[in-house]
């Protein structure tokens, strides 16, 4: 029997943000939340609602997310057999910063007839997106799950997600820092330096005194071991267009020979992080 691989991701992908042309991409909604109102429906709203809600936060208002429920993600699955698959590889966010790969991972069996493998990524935003990207090229190829799944692991391990962000009540209050580093720094005032490590958890590793040195930092690091030949630089922002230009600055003179991508941080991620946040990442292919 032939296998036809569909390809699954969630919205902190960023996915909705790429132009491609791969028509086995599918994307499920992680739901974003200020107050009552719910943002969702990302591939077609995009994140300028969400944005807007974030930029106006009352002061008790914490902004949190979800995972898909179990109907959405069943309905999810149903569309995607009737389209002719046979097979699903759901790439969700880490399962160290949502539950999403738990839940889906307890209802793999939920529609019969279709074969679902749900993948600890590791990982989420502009590299996971990256990755499903790299997964569907691969499907159109003629390559079987295991294999797509190998290189999926492989492509996380080999790249770094950096952040860092000027308010930290957001990941504090959201319980997403992974490390006591957190309360040392917001006494301080300090800028965290965070990345996304191999464990696919948020920790914190070096500060900044300002927002630009923490910016100067993040590039700093990613200059160690970004080899320019076999990837490609993400750059993400949160839509202070101040910092954007300050950091493409800095890339431009320090790695001059970089194929950049910008991304606007997913409303998922956004979430927790706050606004006036930037992040730089990469992914080796």
């Amino acid at each position: 029997m032939n296998r036809k691989i569909a390809i699954l991701t969630d919205s902190s992908s960023a996915i909705y943000q790429v132009n491609h042309d791969y028509d086995n991409i599918f994307m499920i909604d992680l739901p974003c939340f200020v107050g009552e109102e719910i943002y969702t429906d990302f591939m077609k709203n995009k994140d300028e609602k969400f944005y807007q809600a974030l930029m106006n936060l009352q002061a008790d208002q914490i902004p949190k997310t979800s995972q898909p429920s179990i109907i959405e993600l069943q309905e999810m699955y149903e569309r995607i057999k009737s389209l002719g698959y046979t097979d699903i590889i759901f790439l969700p966010i880490s399962k160290e910063l949502s539950g999403t790969y738990a839940m889906a991972y307890q209802n793999r069996d939920l529609v019969d007839g279709i074969r679902v493998e749900v993948v600890d990524t590791k990982t989420t935003a502009s590299i996971l997106g990256a990755i499903a990207i790299e997964a569907a090229r691969m499907a159109k190829t003629g390559a079987t799950v295991e294999e797509i799944v190998d290189r999926a692991l492989a492509m996380q391990k080999r790249s770094v997600y950096y952040v860092t962000v000027n308010d930290l009540s957001f990941l504090v209050k959201n319980g997403r820092l992974s490390n006591a580093k957190s309360i040392i720094a917001k006494i301080l005032l300090i800028k965290p330096i965070i990345i996304l490590n191999q464990e696919g958890k948020l920790v914190s590793i070096d500060k900044g005194r300002t927002l630009k040195r923490a910016m100067s930092k993040l590039v700093e690091k990613i200059k160690q071991d970004f080899d320019p030949a076999i990837g490609v630089l993400h750059i993400a922002h949160s839509g202070v267009m101040e910092d954007l230009e300050y950091l493409k600055s800095i890339i431009a003179a320090e790695m001059p020979a970089c194929r950049t991508e910008v991304y606007l941080i997913p409303s998922t991620i956004a979430a927790h992080l706050g606004p006036s946040s930037i992040a730089v990442a990469y992914v080796h292919y």
